[in-house]
């Protein structure tokens, strides 16, 4: 089955947005569509692509991820809760994974040396020639998505998403830091 085209949202004009929303600007919802537009796409082109074999994009940047982190001189590996932080998905989403790439022989899983009730996740000399082989590839495949916009078109792009990850990334560590402020008397 084809994957089929999201079209991006009608326009919404005032009136409407006023009465749906409360307000007449819509203009972050309109970014915000539309940035869950784009990457739905993404992951439909890279889901697409990535289907000739058993590596999905999920498993791929996992892997992609336990080789930085030996590259930087872990040798030991990453909890599963690391995994999950840093690739952002759920622990349950995380053991899946693991899971998988246990069975095709690309991870390791180790004993935790000072808490042996936690496991270390690591490559295996398959898993990391593995990404050696398939990362060029897939760096190649990734910079044709954004080839319909010009060098200073993705320039400009990455500077807007870096400038809106700080802002939120910001708000995310005020508002837990005002969490764990008691309320004053």
């Amino acid at each position: 089955m084809r994957p089929q085209c999201i079209p991006p949202p009608p326009p919404l004009d005032e009136h409407l947005a006023a009465a749906i929303f409360g307000a007449s600007d819509v203009r972050g919802m309109a970014l915000f569509f539309r940035l869950k537009l784009a990457t739905h796409l993404i992951g439909q082109h890279l889901s697409a692509q990535l289907k000739e074999d058993a590596l999905s994009h999920a498993r791929m940047r996992l892997l992609i991820l336990l080789m930085v982190e030996k590259h930087h001189g872990n040798e030991t590996g990453l909890l599963p809760s690391e995994l999950s932080h840093r690739l952002g998905v759920s622990r349950n989403t995380v053991s899946t994974l693991l899971n998988g790439l246990e069975a095709q022989g690309l991870i390791v899983r180790q004993l935790h040396p000072d808490d042996r009730r936690q496991w270390l996740i690591r490559l295996t000399p398959e898993g990391e020639a593995l990404v050696r082989q398939r990362a060029p590839e897939f760096a190649t495949f990734v910079n044709t998505l954004f080839q319909g916009l010009s060098e200073q078109e993705q320039q400009t792009l990455i500077a807007l998403l870096d400038k809106l990850r700080e802002d939120l990334a910001q708000r995310i560590a005020e508002l837990a830091s005002s969490a764990q402020t008691p309320p004053a008397p």
